[in-house]
């Protein structure tokens, strides 16, 4: 604490905000690129020099051209499904192939989030072909969206929101997908969602958040202190008689601060969570840099039998090899990513396959069904307080993150808070909007930041923003979506050549009710602003380049600024649709040895960012391969076999158990029995830490103080609807094989 408490008086001579804005706005992105263009050359020479055929310092078993499990993609969900698989036994070999390497130490760094969506080094750019019904402001119309070629993929990029959709999505994907089976509804999901968590977020001291948040999980789940103005949207969504509360809870209509995946102030991606901090199993081999261009399969060409993946070609640092697979190949390289590889070894329609003189494998509708939340920007406001890098960028501030993980660069970049809304055109009649607030000032650089973000070209933004940002104007935008879009488009190949992106048409906005919803959100939004006395703040008077003729603040003004300032929100899934082109366990139909796990198996986008539903789909997928068709073995207890687990009525004990005001007691937790889960939750359970910033009356967490008796009572007096020696089981589930983890709750600890 001496050398702390030195800093600190050193650095009290330096001022909280700069009086005079600094150009560091002006400076981070050239900086970033250099140096994360340095950093792949320096990984890619390293993966060259130890793994060449002369040289090659990877275990011998590693050196092998055959392998248990070939997965593809160490993205989101491929590295959970490599480490668990695993994990599952030491004598299975696993070999995970990745087309990039490792995340930069810049990828680490929340703040930075809004820089690496594009970085060419690391990062897969895609471009969609010109939208006739939105992107009017876009380059060419058409909409920018990006992908993380690392590990951990778009983990190590993105903004890090843990959001996982409503209940009813999932509902949907058991009834209208999966042709009713009761292993894809959302009682059954729960658990693969709680299953990865670490839960210290905004609602941890709740003891409802024991129905539905994970602990001991290997993924930290977390808030954050610097969150500019969520107070003041809290208060104002107060006065209009929204609801405060957790999304991912029992009801997602709700306004809320926003629960991110970050650990220590550091980015949380799959790849820390459950690869580098927690272990690297001996067993799982990692080629880097390794490009996969085909799956190859037995039985085909007219022999007899089904199709079986064997094996797959990929190219790395400028050579072509072939590996084959004893069990099975598992895709996860993405929504863009598997359903391209498909296409490229024979599998998807016939008709686009056979015009590119591909052979035909399988005709299944790879491609089809590819779906995206279509943004809007709602504002700007001029509102104080928000984030100006040129401003708030201090040596307090690096201070506070490299001493605490705490302040703004170990906050996502503006994040604060997010709302959801129900429009009159959701059907079904659940919520099908979802609402960000990003506290950013005008700053002169921002124009081109938002056109490497969203692709909005960069003169209008100036033109519009004139002469407000070159003055470091605080503001306030609203980034609107649809949760449930109508439109549904298309992914296919350019061509034959495995380095061309594929062709992607999202038609954003094409249904008209599309519109229609994001219109009624958008007045919403406006509403909350300029009629509530926290906010008070009318809506940016300059119109939008483009709409200048229309009367402004009319719905047809804000149609046309929907149109105009509209596209990708990087939350694409759907082009290996469950039940379309892969069964209830995840396999390709048709063919033996080769499964999808990944975004693109989601059958239609959740009311929410993807992240969440992506890490689950690769626990779930983990345990599908691992235990069999029915995937429920690798919760080691009984309480989540169907018939058990569907008499439980979880509205019944949230009801019950919602006002203990302790996660941790409540949940049993003994922090020593979890081995990564130790050190990666103790920061976060320190109360004042995770309060302090937010100031809203309702969201403070009661004050309501149960006694170790009255914990007890309840905890037994639920007990008559739910198996609590389960539930205690359930918290550790696959989290480690060994048998010390089975822990069976002692009341007589209370």
């Amino acid at each position: 604490m001496t050398v702390i408490n030195a800093i600190n008086s050193i650095l009290k001579v330096f001022p909280d905000r700069w009086p005079i804005p600094l150009p560091a706005s002006a400076v981070i992105v050239v900086a970033l690129i250099l140096s994360i263009n340095t950093w792949v050359a320096f990984d890619r020479a390293k993966d060259f020099v130890t793994e060449n055929e002369i040289i090659n310092l990877t275990p011998k078993h590693c050196q092998d051209s055959t392998f248990d499990y070939i997965i593809v993609g160490a993205g989101t969900a491929g590295m959970i499904v490599a480490t668990r698989l695993a994990n599952a036994s030491r004598g299975t070999t696993v070999l995970l192939l990745e087309a990039g390497g490792e995340p930069s130490l810049l990828n680490e760094l929340p703040s930075m989030d809004f820089f690496l969506l594009n970085q060419q080094a690391n990062t897969w750019i895609y471009n969609t072909t010109p939208q006739a019904y939105s992107c009017g402001a876009c380059d060419d119309r058409k909409s920018l969206t990006t992908r993380g070629r690392m590990m951990g993929g778009s983990t190590s990029t993105h903004f890090m929101m843990y959001v996982r959709g409503n209940r009813e999505d999932f509902n949907r994907w058991q009834h209208e997908d999966a042709g009713g089976d009761p292993q894809w509804s959302y009682k059954a999901l729960l658990p693969y969602f709680r299953k990865s968590e670490d839960y210290n977020g905004a609602y941890a001291n709740r003891g409802e958040s024991y129905v539905y948040h994970g602990k001991g999980g290997l993924l930290n789940i977390a808030t954050h202190d610097y969150m500019p103005g969520t107070d003041q949207f809290l208060d104002a969504a107060m006065e209009k008689g929204y609801p405060i509360g957790d999304y991912n809870g029992r009801d997602q209509e709700v306004f809320s601060p926003i629960d991110v995946t970050t650990q220590n102030g550091y980015r949380e991606s799959t790849y820390r969570a459950f690869y580098r901090d927690t272990g690297k199993p001996y067993n799982l081999c990692i080629r880097k840099y390794a490009h996969v261009t085909k799956v190859n399969f037995a039985n085909v060409n007219g022999h007899a039998g089904r199709p079986k993946a064997v094996g797959v070609t990929y190219t790395r640092h400028k050579k072509e090899y072939t590996v084959f697979v004893r069990k099975e190949v598992i895709l996860s390289a993405g929504t863009m990513g598997s359903p391209k590889l498909l296409l490229l070894s024979g599998v998807g329609p016939a008709y686009d396959l056979q015009a590119m003189n591909i052979p035909v494998v399988m005709d299944l509708p790879v491609g089809h069904n590819l779906q995206d939340h279509a943004y809007t920007i709602v504002g700007p406001f001029l509102k104080t307080p928000s984030l100006n890098p040129n401003r708030d960028v201090t040596p307090q501030a690096a201070a506070s993150f490299l001493l605490s993980g705490s302040g703004a660069i170990a906050a996502p970049a503006g994040l604060a808070g997010l709302a959801f809304f129900k429009s009159p055109y959701a059907k079904p009649s659940y919520a099908d909007l979802e609402l960000v607030q990003f506290s950013v000032a005008r700053y002169p650089e921002l124009p081109r930041d938002l056109n490497r973000f969203f692709g909005i070209r960069e003169s209008l933004l100036d033109s519009w923003f004139y002469p407000y940002h070159i003055q470091n104007t605080d503001a306030r935008f609203l980034v609107l979506w649809l949760g449930r879009p109508k439109s549904v488009g298309q992914l296919r190949l350019a061509s034959r050549n495995p380095e061309d992106n594929p062709i992607m048409d999202p038609q954003y906005l094409k249904h008209p009710e599309d519109l229609e919803a994001l219109l009624y959100g958008f007045k919403k939004v406006v509403d909350l602003f300029e009629n509530t006395r926290s906010l008070n703040t009318p809506i940016f008077p300059k119109p939008v380049p483009g709409c200048e003729n229309l009367v402004f603040k009319s719905d047809n003004y804000y149609r046309c600024v929907i149109r105009q300032l509209s596209g990708s929100l990087y939350h694409h899934v759907g082009t290996c649709a469950l039940g379309k082109v892969v069964d209830n366990s995840l396999r390709v139909k048709g063919i033996d040895g080769l499964r999808v796990i990944d975004a693109s198996v989601i059958p239609r986008t959740p009311n929410g960012n993807t992240q969440a539903s992506t890490i689950m789909m690769g626990e779930k997928g983990a345990d599908l391969i691992i235990y069999g068709d029915n995937g429920w073995g690798g919760l080691n207890e009984e309480f989540y076999e169907h018939g058990k687990y569907n008499e439980i009525n979880l509205d019944s004990v949230y009801e019950k158990i919602k006002n203990i005001n302790n996660f941790k007691v409540f949940n049993k937790i003994d922090d020593n029995l979890y081995g990564a889960g130790n050190d990666k939750s103790k920061v976060y359970h320190n109360k004042q830490k995770r309060n302090n910033p937010i100031r809203s009356s309702l969201f403070s967490p009661t004050t309501f103080s149960t006694s170790k008796h009255e914990t007890e009572k309840i905890w037994r007096n639920s007990a008559v609807e739910i198996d609590m020696n389960s539930w205690e089981d359930m918290n550790k589930a696959n989290f480690n094989p060994s048998a010390h983890f089975k822990v069976v709750p002692n009341y007589n600890n209370f």
